[in-house]
């Protein structure tokens, strides 16, 4: 069994151009053997626990479920479950890696669903990552390698990511043993969970410009002069308005 595992490791070094990580490179073909092995042991008992977590998540629409997998009082397994929920009803067929594709806002509370399906995948990943499981790490790794595969969803959450992105990495590494080929990419840090919040007030584009915030479409998708406006670094959702919007001028932030 170990030979044809190490078979089909080399067999992918060959065929994939992107070089191994710096972890990678560190180990020898003996350890990189004993790592692969536990990967596709775990392959199906991951996929096992993906289904069973499918199998308890509540029955909710997206606001509830994205409130549950923050909440710190349910146990892992739930959170985990309705984030596995969400990521079902947020992204096309349960992929992260078709992020572009979510758009969007939930009615009601006005909350940005691009901006939910980011948080869907890492509060999903986090809860994982507490589970007391060997093979939850591996649906964990899935995910996030899944999003790092879109290049916009890579750039806005993981290139530069939140606080929580550093302890993620290091836990995935240490729960699977070793990063995806070509390693996580090295986030700066700006930031924290969650990043999706209702529109709650209003801003001047002007304003929002001086401070870096990123500017959504009317679907929630980043986007250059967008009506909406994500100040990631105070965790708000603003609406854009003009300077001559006087009705407004008493709410503007300072």
């Amino acid at each position: 069994m170990k030979k044809m595992i190490l078979i089909l490791f080399l067999a992918v070094l060959v065929i994939l151009p992107a070089p191994p990580g710096r972890a990678e490179a560190a180990m020898s073909y003996e350890e990189l053997l004993e790592v692969y092995s536990r990967k596709f042991e775990n392959r199906p008992k991951a996929e096992a626990l993906r289904s069973t977590l499918l199998e308890m998540a509540w029955d909710s629409g997206g606001p509830t479920l994205l409130g549950s997998i923050k909440d710190p009082g349910l146990p892992p397994e739930q959170r985990a479950a309705n984030g596995l929920k969400l990521i079902e009803v947020l992204f096309p067929n349960g992929d992260p890696a078709r992020w572009e594709r979510v758009s969007g806002f939930w009615s009601g509370p006005m909350i940005p669903k691009p901006l939910a399906a980011f948080d869907a995948v890492f509060f999903t990943v986090m809860a994982l990552l507490e589970m007391d499981r060997p093979e939850a790490p591996w649906v964990a790794q899935d995910l996030l390698q899944a999003l790092r595969s879109s290049s916009a969803a890579a750039l806005l959450a993981l290139r530069t990511a939140p606080a929580e992105y550093p302890w993620i990495v290091g836990a995935l590494e240490k729960g699977t043993g070793l990063p995806p080929l070509g390693g996580w990419p090295r986030g700066k840090v700006r930031g924290k969970l969650p990043f999706a919040h209702p529109v709650r007030s209003v801003i001047t584009e002007t304003q929002a410009q001086s401070r870096d915030m990123q500017f959504l479409n009317s679907a929630g998708q980043p986007a250059p002069g967008g009506p909406y406006a994500w100040d990631r670094d105070r965790g708000r959702v603003y609406r854009v308005i003009e300077p001559s919007d006087d009705q407004y001028w008493w709410i503007l932030p300072d």
